[in-house]
Order: structure tokens, then C-alpha cells, then sequence
């Protein structure tokens, strides 16, 4: 059943490429996975709506959980593609934290990495570009994921009235810092790309910017872009102070 098949063994398929019609039918079902959470929260007080938050979050890590299952399940679980050490993934782990702990620095930090990581993952999804078609295991749980992964810091800043803030944004780097280095430990142990941090994933911005300034200078701009991208994402929320 090809629907459970690995790229590998795939044949005589029609895979996903950026931006065909493929593609932006699982872009939408993406963004329609994120947009049944909010309109559900609508009728819904405080409590209702946390619940829901709640429930999208068991969702995801209920979908990571089968997508490891099915990588197990091939028989030949492959450590470089499969372990949830992107950003993405890496939601697993980080907004079970941030619901128990309802801390603003893990609620600040789901926002910088969540909403920017599974949109990009979204628009550029190297893992299905170019490999799986639009029916296939693979793909809807990769868009639908992304798209339930996106939506967790908007429910958050929408229903539950969360206000990022620049004070959390010093964490949000040292962690950073923390992860990138993580993850060069486990690419050189694995062979694998996670955080793109051996090289730029095809069919992306990042690959634009790796032919502008060269593998060496790859990594250092790529992180000044990201922490620039987290001001402007702050930005929204700055409220100046005022002197009496």
C-alpha cells in the first residue's frame, strides 16, 4: 500500500513540487487545520478555551507519535530523517512545558520558534517537496501538524490573551544557542540536517542565503536573520514606557 511507503520505494508517483497544485492543496489543508481550533474557542469562556489548547497540543504530539510508529514500522528507522529534533518537532516537548508550567519565557519562546518554524514548514516543506505525493501518510500529517503547530502561540495570544515580551527574549537565544549546538552534536553523530544546521534543505529561502554568503558564514546569518525576524515578531507587543 503505497500510502504507508517509504520515498525510497516509491515509484511511478507524482510528487509534491513547490507550489503545484499538490502542494497548495496541502498548504490549505494546513491552514485549515489551523484556523478549526480558533473559530471552535469562539463561543467559549476562559476555561473552554484553554481545554482546547489543550487538546490541540495532545493532538500534536499524538501525531508525532505516529509518524515515529510509521518510521518504526519500515523496518529501518532512519536517524537522520526521522528523530523530532527540528524546531517543529521539538514542539513535542516544548508546549507541554509551556501548558504546565504556563511560564512567559516557554510561552514567549513557543511563539518565536512555533508560528515562524511551522509557517515556513508550511510554504517550504522539504520533507514531502519533491519526494511524497498528496495521498500519502507522510504528507497530510506533515501539513496538518505544521498547521496545528502554527496555530498553538496565535490561540494563545488570541483567546488566552498572552503578550509576548522582550524581556524573555535573552532565554529565547541562550536556548537557541543551546539547541544549534545540540544539534551539530547529533548531525555529525547521525548524518543528519537537523535545525538545517549542516546544510540549507532545498527549494528553500535558506538555500538562497547558503549560495550568498557560503557554507561558512551559513550558520552566523542564519541565526542574525532569525533573531531579527524574533524583534519584528515582538515588536507588535512593545508598549513604550512612560515617565511621570
Amino acid at each position: 500500500m503505497t500510502f504507508f511507503t517509504h520515498f525510497s520505494e516509491l515509484s511511478s508517483i507524482n510528487p509534491v513540487m513547490p507550489f503545484d497544485g499538490q502542494n497548495l492543496t496541502l498548504i490549505l489543508i494546513g491552514l485549515i487545520s489551523a484556523l478549526i481550533p480558533l473559530i471552535i474557542a469562539i463561543p467559549l469562556k476562559e476555561k473552554g478555551r484553554r481545554n482546547v489548547l489543550i487538546g490541540v497540543v495532545v493532538l500534536i504530539v499524538g501525531l508525532e507519535i505516529a509518524r515515529q510508529i510509521w518510521a518504526l514500522s519500515l523496518g529501518r528507522y532512519d536517524f537522520a530523517e526521522m528523530l523530532p529534533l527540528h524546531l517543529c518537532g521539538m514542539q513535542i516537548i516544548l508546549m507541554p512545558i509551556m501548558l504546565k508550567t504556563n511560564k512567559s519565557h516557554w510561552r514567549t519562546f513557543v511563539y518565536l520558534t512555533a508560528l515562524i518554524g511551522a509557517l515556513a514548514a508550511l510554504l517550504f516543506n522539504e520533507t514531502i517537496l519533491e519526494k511524497y505525493p498528496l495521498w500519502h501518510f507522510q504528507s497530510l500529517q506533515s501539513f496538518i501538524i505544521h498547521g496545528l503547530i502554527m496555530v498553538v502561540p496565535l490561540y494563545d495570544i488570541i483567546w488566552l490573551k498572552f503578550r509576548p515580551s522582550f524581556k524573555d527574549l535573552p532565554f529565547a537565544i541562550i536556548f537557541m544557542v543551546y539547541l544549534l549546538i545540540q544539534s551539530i552534536i547529533i548531525n555529525a553523530i547521525t548524518q543528519g540536517n537537523y535545525l538545517f544546521a549542516s546544510y540549507a534543505p532545498k527549494n528553500t529561502p535558506l538555500e538562497l542565503i547558503e549560495g550568498l554568503v557560503g557554507s561558512t558564514l551559513y550558520i552566523p546569518v542564519m541565526f542574525a536573520i532569525v533573531i531579527l525576524i524574533w524583534v519584528l515578531q515582538l515588536l507588535p507587543f512593545y508598549k513604550r514606557r512612560t515617565h511621570a
